[in-house]
């Protein structure tokens, strides 16, 4: 049987905690959240985004300069507290089960690594039903500055992507001056992966049983969101080209590992168990809406 020590305890500490580090960088779709959300680092319990919508083109300069205000628009994100935690068991220690201590601290990485993706899919999800700056929903058919939201009962074809694409190039900025934007990205579910990739890839495609030539052949970058509910009919169309993105994800303090193993705590004594956990302050929220279409297929 394994001596529980002090000196012990610190050598398992370190070896979690490289093999944590190591899974949760590498975790799979760790970093998928990037395509389509801004992160922003916070440094209070919650932000304003009073920009969004706001920022003036240029125009000519005749008498004097005619700027643009921050003071009109309200949209905020406060900051969420997360944790994941993991008891371990004395008697794991003692009897050396280090392979099977591994394999728990595995996966609580990998599910840490993948939590920033979940929140912005989450997000996605969401943003038919949540409203934003302007007291409309992010994707809302009755945005002053230009409806971008397509409908339900609308399949990834030709006609729908022309009408997605035509919404976001009519797109204006609050002085209503055209933002012509234009779809780069396509963004899907589980449940449209497949329609989405065999779109996009399919030079030729079959509308109403006849076979046309595809406009938007390789037009777009296929997004699968692979968090979004498997039956989820909801995706989008996306101009990721301009700076910003639809999606914000605001970080105040970054996801990582704390232990508890001191011999002499309580939890060691009353539960004769050590700990290890993840702490996060962060919370997802919404971009500019102007960037991105969506739509409900069948």
């Amino acid at each position: 049987m394994t001596v529980i020590t002090k000196e012990l305890l610190g050598a398992l500490n370190t070896n979690i905690n490289v093999t944590w580090q190591e899974r949760f960088k590498n975790a799979t779709d760790a970093d998928a959240w990037k395509e389509i959300a801004m992160p922003v680092n916070s440094k209070n319990l919650s932000e304003q985004y009073a920009w969004l919508g706001s920022i003036p083109g240029l125009r000519e300069f005749k008498s004097e300069r005619i700027p643009g205000t921050l003071s009109k628009f309200n949209y905020e994100i406060t900051n969420k507290k997360w944790e994941s935690t993991l008891d371990v068991d004395r008697d794991a220690i003692e009897d050396d089960r280090t392979g099977q201590i591994m394999m728990a601290v595995n996966a609580l990485a990998t599910k840490a690594g993948k939590h920033y993706t979940s929140l912005i899919t989450k997000a996605f999800d969401l943003g038919w039903t949540t409203p934003v700056f302007d007291g409309q929903n992010f994707i809302d058919a009755a945005h002053a500055t230009g409806g971008n939201n397509l409908g339900t009962a609308k399949d990834i074809t030709p006609t729908n992507i022309d009408a997605m694409e035509v919404l976001l190039a009519g797109q204006v900025d609050d002085a209503g001056d055209p933002l012509g934007y234009s779809g780069t990205h396509l963004i899907v579910g589980p449940a449209l992966k497949s329609a989405a990739n065999t779109f996009v890839n399919s030079a030729i495609i079959n509308v109403g049983g006849i076979a046309v030539s595809n406009p938007y052949f390789e037009a777009y970058k296929v997004v699968v969101l692979k968090n979004l509910d498997k039956t989820s009919k909801k995706w989008a169309i996306a101009d990721l080209s301009q700076g910003l993105l639809p999606f914000v994800l605001q970080i105040r303090v970054a996801i990582t590992l704390l232990a508890k193993t001191d011999l002499n705590s309580d939890r060691a004594f009353d539960k004769d168990v050590f700990t290890w956990g993840t702490r996060a302050r962060h919370n997802a929220g919404y971009g500019n809406h102007q960037l991105i279409v969506g739509a409900i297929a069948n």
